[in-house]
This record gives structure tokens, sequence and C-alpha cells, in this order.
């Protein structure tokens, strides 16, 4: 899911880099009203584990990659405004030090992971609470389901947009592959297989790890 430096246009990084800082700087100024220096130190945690399990990549045809994040299980545990701030520091390190993700594509990278993903679970468990569906953690699976391929939609859709907005000469100046390759390149692996896993993968931390966290709801 990390997108290379030189796949989207300045234009779409430009934008993407604005919306990132507006909502990294928004959840930093909600979650700094409450953390305190335990909260801290368990998100630290939490933050080293998301690093480990993003670094385990495997590519995926259309430019990009297909892995776990770890996110949604954050976003559980210490609430949305954290986990935008703990993913967000996960991508700056991995784009700086492992090259994992470009820099100028750094703000489309945030804003598909570290923003997306944990806003889709606290919407999607949200309605589904509306619903009245009470059991956790069917509502957990299919929150983390529906934002793991939220972001995976966004990475298809910024990809494939590059050669139909971006182009000289009828040739495209950036990403060459269009929607009709890009959404299903990115979609089939997410839907079949990583969607699930990070769901499972969540549900099964989030009971081991829900006390450690001290959630406090």
């Amino acid at each position: 899911m990390h997108i290379p430096d030189g796949y989207l246009s300045p234009q779409t990084c430009a934008t993407f880099y604005a919306a990132s800082v507006a909502a990294v700087g928004f959840a930093f100024a909600k979650f700094k009203k409450s953390v305190d220096e335990k909260t801290f130190v368990h998100l630290s945690v939490a933050s080293a584990f998301t690093f480990i399990v993003m670094m385990f990549n495997f590519p995926v045809v259309g430019g990009s990659s297909a892995h776990i994040t770890g996110i949604p299980l954050i976003t559980y545990l210490f609430g949305p405004f954290a986990s935008i701030i703990a993913s967000a520091v996960v991508l700056i390190i991995q784009a700086l030090l492992f090259r994992d993700g470009g820099i100028l594509a750094l703000g489309t990278n945030v804003f598909n992971m570290a923003v997306a993903i944990p806003l889709t679970v606290v919407f999607v468990d949200s309605i589904l609470k509306t619903a009245n569906l009470k059991n956790e953690k069917v509502r957990m699976f299919i929150s983390t389901y529906i934002s793991t391929n939220v972001a995976a939609l966004l990475t298809a859709v910024e990809l494939g947009l590059q050669p139909i907005l971006f182009t000289k000469a009828g040739k495209p100046l950036y990403f060459m592959y269009d929607l009709k390759t890009t959404i299903p390149a990115m979609m089939v692996p997410h839907l079949l297989v990583v969607g699930v896993v990070e769901a499972a993968l969540t549900i099964l931390l989030y009971s081991a790890l829900k006390n450690f966290a001290k959630i406090e709801k």
C-alpha cells in the first residue's frame, strides 16, 4: 500500500500532503488533551507493533504492495486520534529510514493508511452499533475488513487516475496503469486475503491487549 515516488503527480502529492497535515494536526490537538505518561508508553509499544507488521510487504501488480497494518488494532485500543498520530509517525520513519514509500508520496500514504483506516473503523463501528449489532468481535471484524479495503481502494484510485489526468502527447507522465488495472490489482488480494487476515489479527490481539491498554470507554 506504500506508494513510491515517481508514481504520483506533484499536484496529487501536494493535495494529499495538505489533507494529511490538517488531519494529523487536528488529531494531535485532540489527543494531547487527554494523554498521560502511561498512555504514551503503551502507544509507543503499539506503534512498534505497527511498524513491524507493515515491514512485511508483498508486491501487487500495478505498482504498489500489500500488507497488514495493525492500524485498526491501535484504533480499538487507543482511539482514532492516537491511532492517526502513531500510524503517521510509523509511516514517516519507514519513508525516511527504510525507503518504504516515497518522500513526495508520504502525504498520500499517510492519508490512505494513517487517516483513512482509523476514521473508517470508527465510522463503520458506529453504524453497526446504531444497527444494534451487539457482538463486539463481529463489529471489529467488519470494521477492520472494510477499513483495510478502503485504504487499498484509495491507493488504487489515486494510482489509476494518474494516466487519465496527467498526460503529454497522449502518454502518461507518471503512473502508466489506469483504473482498469489498479483497482483489481489492489482489491483482489485485499478483499480475499489481507482484509481477512487483518480483521482476524485485530480480534485476536485486542482480546489479549485490551487490559494492557486500559481503555477508557
